[in-house]
């Protein structure tokens, strides 16, 4: 039977929130709210609040460090959505660093993300083209233009998908109902039924689910539905818009974006001076002024039995 252990573990939540709760006898600047407890990343009262993030912390009990992680990470999916609501203000973790330390062992799982430059694509002769194509054809619709544009300017997965369905409905809509067969052409059968049900049953739909307060669920299968959209678009418009295909198909990354671009590695790590404490403000500042190939108070352990073991 695998025995219980105890994990301490930390996350980065970026955030324009600054926590300013001073009632905490512990540390200023900080609360407690399910077991988890936040505080402000980097705050003293001369310079108040230097950072636009805070720091998660939690002990978890659980037979290994997986599931340790899925514990917390349900906790801050159910309290990140209600502080978002009520600080009014942009807070995301998911794509944040992560700590999880076994607390009886000297060696701890890290998870580091860098914020990197946005790496852009080409507009060429071809792509100039496209736009004087564009700019005679009539039959498409302003508001998809509208619509797409805000679909690639938004930040947030569902945003994002929601703009694109609106998108999608302005490209296919004749006489203010939706072309069925010109949508299954588009985006294929299979895919109409998954984001938008049949013409007889609209609300099994992920477009309809979406719009009426479901959230995404397990009939979704984790598909990255954004890249599957975008990708039978470009095709559409290479094959039945443009006289020849003018658009380049299949990019890494579509809808790139100035925000959101991370750098990401995985690794179990342990202290040089075989200190066994470890926190996720420390371990960033050392691999952000170092370089995570070379940070200075840390070594990484190559351990394949430890993925199973910790």
């Amino acid at each position: 039977m695998n025995e219980i252990k105890n994990y301490r573990i930390e996350h980065k939540i970026l955030t324009l929130a600054h926590c300013a709760v001073m009632d905490n006898k512990k540390k200023p600047a900080s609360f407690e709210a399910e077991g988890v407890e936040f505080s402000h990343w980097d705050f003293n009262y001369i310079d108040g609040w230097k950072t636009d993030a805070w720091v998660a912390s939690s002990e978890i009990k659980s037979k290994n460090f997986i599931d340790a992680i899925n514990i917390f990470t349900k906790k801050l999916s159910r309290l990140i959505p209600r502080i978002s609501l009520i600080c009014q203000s942009y807070i995301e973790f998911t794509l944040e660093p992560f700590l999880i330390h076994e607390t009886s062992k000297d060696v701890a799982f890290f998870k580091y993300i860098e914020d990197v430059s946005s790496v852009g694509l080409m507009f060429m002769e071809k792509e100039q083209e496209a736009l004087e194509e564009l700019l005679k054809h009539t039959e498409i619709s302003e508001e998809f233009y509208y619509y797409w544009n805000d679909a690639v300017n938004a930040t947030g997965y569902s945003a994002k998908l929601l703009l694109m369905f609106s998108a999608i409905e302005s490209l296919v809509k004749k006489d203010s109902q939706k072309d069925w067969v010109l949508i299954n052409n588009i985006l294929g059968k299979e895919l109409v039924t998954e984001l938008f049900g049949t013409k007889e049953q609209p609300n099994v739909g992920l477009r309809h689910r979406l719009v009426h307060g479901e959230y995404f669920g397990s009939q979704d299968n984790g598909k990255n539905y954004l890249e599957l959209i975008h990708n039978k678009i470009v095709n559409y418009f290479n094959t039945k818009i443009f006289s020849k295909s003018l658009m380049q198909e299949n990019v890494t990354h579509p809808q790139r974006h100035f925000f959101g671009n991370k750098k990401e590695g995985r690794w179990f790590i342990k202290m040089k001076d075989s200190n066994n404490s470890f926190f996720l403000k420390d371990l960033l500042s050392d691999f952000n002024r170092n370089g995570f190939q070379t940070p200075e108070r840390y070594e990484y352990v190559f351990d394949n039995n430890l993925i199973k073991t910790y």
